[in-house]
């Protein structure tokens, strides 16, 4: 649908306050971390002349060495230290942490919201997602960013900004391009080790990269990253199992079982490796060949919650006592499997202009196997490893960009023309597991001899019926203009056009202007609307999870329980008021000011307001008092409680982001490189549409609502003092997160508020004239901790919230040394 006519109106529109970093980046051993600030960028804009500052959105750069020297694991973490406007939880507890996808959040929107590129080009998504309460990440298959290594990466270029209209789907809150390195020459080999101070987490990582040249000024650049890591965990005890001279009637087992204290953090990380090459040649005559590919594998252990010996007695019978006396910590093991390439010509002509045709293909597969597993309806021969599944994600790309400079005598410039063409295809698979991960065995439902008990079935990862190949095809054409009206005004509009198989056309534009009042100031503002298709994760999501439970309570009846993950478009989601997804459409405003004081100091505020109707929501967990009056007398009167996706509600969401940039040459005594950030957001739900007799307020229930709201710390606030001085490196990082709440299922009274976090991170480095580095350094130094959780929890386990931006694992400690050649 076209809403080009919005445009119209609020340019003027949005008033607020935040800050944002708007950085660039410089590479190459003598750059160190100078971030410049008259880096050109690529993201935003397709004038070849525009830096950071100069663009008419907010755009951030970040070089590759800044990246490093916050001392984080990967890219996720790095992007959280030094831009304000990136939220994501940093150490998510619970079983499935470390299966899902570290993506990206900017305003305290959906990392799915999000639209990532590498050099240029559309990344693909996670075949993952979570239904855990995490904020920005619940039902959102985001890009994984960890797969791409540090080393690997020139900059990093965000541009906070919405751009459907130039990019297309998905870039709702903003676009990050990630640039890989280009080096013809030279390379490095690091190590790096650390842990948690209470121990445990010890991660262990090699790195490095290789630049080699190619004929006509071409060049191969190979990156990699290779580690592991120990699970992490800060809990406490089990109150269901106690120790010996307890008043408790449990059994002896119980009383002294190893198992008392167990895990609810971060999983263990196995074989962990991440490959990139990135290469380019001359063809001649204005014609070059580009390519390049990444690879990622990693193993991951999710433990989920313990049964104790009584847990397995009554739920699931002798035979599985019998197998685990102690009880047993049920692990899911996660195999992902992730490569991408990317294949193009590239021809620059003055007369024609710039021509790129690009073809790629990315696919994400996560493959899953519990361990410590049992099937109790198939007795004794029930495997201890079930294969539960394969979820699947890939995407093919093929583009067609052109962009030429008219010269005019109507502007000052030329005017700078692009456009283009695209085909996308997507596909979506989730392959059902092996049969004793779903089916019932030959003692279903049968007496156990020793518990008198019915014995129950197994239902675990992708059954038959969760099992799905979905596909859709998409075409989009844009056109792009750009030009400097007068001295002091540029201007640019932009629209785009895509059509998906599955759901239709969509139609929509941007308005960017940037007024220069003198050198010094400039006021910069965009308008546009813009739209994110439902991914097929989302549209094709199905999934099983059972409970064994007494009904009536105190009957000595147990029965199965299912509760579902529903495809949003199948008969039980009909009935509950489920359809297929329609594309979120949004409308965004910003309006900011740069200032430049000093050659190099510079500082920007933009204020900006998002509005997104059909938002893409996973429900809350409706419950039997909802579900099971609607599903009474149909096949599907086994669901007792049940999820789905949906477009019931409407959002807005406002902020204002500074930054404030400032290199200080102390001549003898080396340069300190000052930057600060700071953003504030506040995001409402406008709108709950009620389906049928159900409503909306129970759709998106309260849980749901307050991650939508209040999960999202309400502002956060970085500052950063790099000292560069000989071969000394010395980085001091502070960030403040303020308040956020989780809200309790059913109850107000229940609802905790989180104070404000401050977390500081150290980094100190010596670089030897032969090019050995050695540096020592710590995130969240002083040991910084959320607020632990109030009343009761999950058999008193949990300490600290799934939700927490940062610190839930403590201070960590970390060493490397690497070299350069």
């Amino acid at each position: 649908m076209f809403r080009f006519n919005q445009l119209a109106s609020a340019i003027a529109l949005v008033a607020a306050n935040a800050w944002i970093p708007v950085q660039a980046a410089e590479t190459g051993a003598a750059a160190k971390s100078n971030d410049q600030l008259d880096t050109v960028v690529v993201v935003g804009t397709r004038r070849s002349d525009v830096t950071a500052l100069e663009s008419a959105a907010p755009v951030d750069v970040f070089s590759g060495e800044r990246l490093q020297e916050t001392g984080a694991s990967d890219l996720s973490g790095a992007l959280t230290a030094l831009s304000p406007s990136f939220n994501f939880p940093q150490s998510p507890q619970g079983a499935f942490a470390g299966s899902i996808a570290q993506g990206a959040s900017l305003r305290g929107l959906a990392s799915d919201q999000v639209l990532v590129l590498v050099n240029g080009k559309r990344r693909h998504t996670s075949a993952n997602v979570t239904r855990q309460s995490l904020v920005n990440g619940r039902g959102a298959a985001a890009v994984d960013l960890s797969l791409i290594p540090l080393t690997a990466i020139q900059r990093v270029e965000i541009l906070r900004d919405g751009a459907a209209a130039q990019y297309g789907s998905d870039a709702i809150a903003g676009v990050i391009n990630i640039v890989l390195k280009d080096a013809d020459q030279g390379g490095n080999l690091g190590y790096r080790f650390g842990g948690y101070d209470k121990g445990d987490g010890l991660q262990r990582k090699a790195s490095g990269w290789k630049g080699f040249a190619l004929p006509n000024d071409g060049f191969l650049t190979l990156s990699f990253d290779a580690g592991n890591q120990d699970p992490a965990s800060d809990t406490n005890p089990d109150n269901r199992i106690f120790y010996p001279g307890s008043t408790s009637t449990n059994t002896p087992r119980e009383q002294n079982n190893p198992n008392r204290t167990w895990r609810w953090g971060s999983g263990k990380v196995e074989d962990q490796y991440n490959l990139v090459a990135n290469s380019e040649i001359g063809l001649g005559g204005g014609l070059s060949a580009y390519g390049f590919a990444t690879y990622a594998h990693k193993n991951t252990d999710a433990e989920n919650f313990f049964d104790p010996p009584t847990t397995l007695r009554n739920n699931y019978g002798s035979v599985a006592l019998a197998r685990y006396p102690d009880g047993r910590v049920p692990v899911t093991r996660y195999r992902l499997e992730d490569y991408a390439a990317t294949g193009g010509l590239r021809l620059e002509d003055e007369a024609l202009g710039n021509f790129d045709l690009a073809l790629n293909y990315g696919t994400n597969e996560v493959e899953s196997t519990d361990h410590n597993a049992i099937n109790p309806s198939w007795g004794a021969t029930s495997p201890e490893s079930i294969y539960t599944g394969t979820r699947e994600a890939d995407q093919t790309n093929l583009t067609l960009d052109w962009v030429r400079d008219f010269p005019t005598d109507l502007l000052v410039k030329p005017l700078t023309v692009s456009a283009g063409l695209a085909w996308r295809q997507e596909n979506f698979e989730l392959s059902a597991g092996e049969a004793a991960g779903w089916r019932n065995g030959p003692l279903f439902n049968t007496v156990d001899p020793i518990t008198g008990r019915r014995i129950p079935g197994y239902y675990s990862g992708i059954t038959n019926v969760d099992a799905v190949s979905l596909d859709r095809e998409v075409w989009g054409a844009y056109v792009d203009l750009e030009g400097q009206l007068t001295d002091k005004l540029q201007a640019g509009v932009a629209v785009r056009s895509e059509d998906y198989s599955d759901f239709g056309g969509t139609t929509n534009g941007k308005l960017s202007l940037r007024y220069e009042f003198t050198p010094e100031i400039a006021a910069r503002a965009t308008a546009s609307t813009g739209y994110r298709a439902p991914s097929l994760v989302q549209s094709g999501l199905s999934s099983f999870s059972v409970q064994v439970v007494e009904q009536p309570p105190g009957s000595g009846n147990w029965v199965e329980v299912q509760q579902r993950t529903l495809r949003a478009d199948s008969p039980e989601a009909a009935l509950l008021g489920g359809k297929q997804l329609d594309p979120e459409e949004s409308t965004n405003y910003s309006l900011g000011l740069v200032w430049r004081p000093l050659p190099n100091a510079s500082f920007t505020i933009d204020a900006y307001r998002i509005d997104i109707e059909n938002r893409i929501t996973l429900s809350d967990q409706l419950p039997a008092s909802v579900v099971a009056p609607i599903f009474a007398g149909t096949p599907y009167s086994s669901i007792r409680s049940a999820a789905f996706y949906t477009n019931v509600a409407d959002t807005r969401t406002k902020g204002v982001e500074l930054t404030g940039n400032y290199q200080w040459d102390l001549r003898e005594f080396g340069r300190l490189n000052l930057n600060a950030g700071f953003s504030q957001t506040d995001t409402r739900i406008t709108k709950l549409r009620d389906v049928g007799s159900i409503k909306g307020s129970q759709i998106i229930g309260r849980t749901t609502q307050g991650l939508i709201e209040d999960g999202t710390p309400e502002n956060k606030l970085t500052l950063s003092a790099t000292w560069l001085y000989e071969g000394w490196g010395l980085t001091l990082a502070q960030r403040r997160y303020g308040e956020w709440q989780a809200r309790n299922a059913t109850n107000p009274a229940l609802d905790q508020t989180f104070s404000p976090q401050w977390v500081t991170d150290l980094d100190l480095s010596y670089t030897f004239e032969k090019g050995l580095k050695l540096s020592v350094g710590a995130i969240n130094l002083f040991d910084s901790h959320p607020d632990k959780l109030e009343g009761p929890q999950l058999y008193g386990v949990p300490k600290y919230s799934i939700t927490s931006p940062e610190g839930a694992q403590g201070a960590f400690y970390y060493t490397s040394v690497s070299y350069d050649f």
